[in-house]
């Protein structure tokens, strides 16, 4: 006999990034999507050649010392990238920082950090890009979640910056309001 369970309400989704906002400045923080068919991928290799390295310094007599350096260094810098794209899925963390004159956006890792500084002043028309695609190679990795489909980006001179990906429709919108609100209040 089947047991009917108790009705449930849903809970609405909370936004994944966190906005904090002090007197000079806003700071929004957005999660990596993880991809763990990424990050399986990025680990297998990580132990090939952390395995290759143990081989390559313990059990392989025949290899002229010359040969052993070699392996050693191509195989540790192999290890350091897959390392740091692992982390990256992982703890990885994109940050907007709007203060009254600047727009810092970060990349934030446990291996590295990458920031970039732009003037407000120059920052131009903020859009939502959704990159959606229903079919082809591209369409599986965003199945995969190894690219993002919706991404907030702004104008800057003649480029297109990514201020953000990995978050949906609606956080999309909102983030864009504060970002809009941010900078025309800065602009003033």
């Amino acid at each position: 006999m089947l047991k009917r369970q108790s009705d449930k309400m849903e809970e609405p989704k909370k936004m994944t990034s966190t906005i904090l906002e002090t007197t000079t400045e806003t700071i929004i923080s957005t999660p990596k999507r993880k991809s763990w068919v990424l990050i399986i991928f990025l680990s297998i290799i990580t132990l090939q050649f952390t395995n290759g390295i143990i081989q390559t310094l313990f059990f392989a007599d025949d290899l002229h010392w010359l040969e052993r350096i070699i392996i050693f260094i191509i195989s540790t810098i192999v290890i350091y990238i897959t390392l740091k794209g692992i982390l990256w899925q992982i703890k990885g963390v994109r940050e907007i920082n709007i203060s009254s004159n600047e727009l810092k956006l970060s990349k934030l890792s446990p291996l590295w950090t990458k920031t970039k500084t732009y003037r407000l002043s120059e920052v131009k028309t903020i859009e939502i890009k959704d990159e959606t695609l229903s079919e082809g190679p591209l369409a599986m990795y965003q199945i995969l979640k190894i690219i993002d489909k919706i991404k907030i980006t702004f104008t800057y001179g003649y480029e297109t910056i990514v201020a953000t990906s990995g978050i949906d429709m609606t956080e999309a919108r909102e983030l864009k309001s504060i970002i809009d609100n941010k900078i025309n209040i800065s602009r003033e």
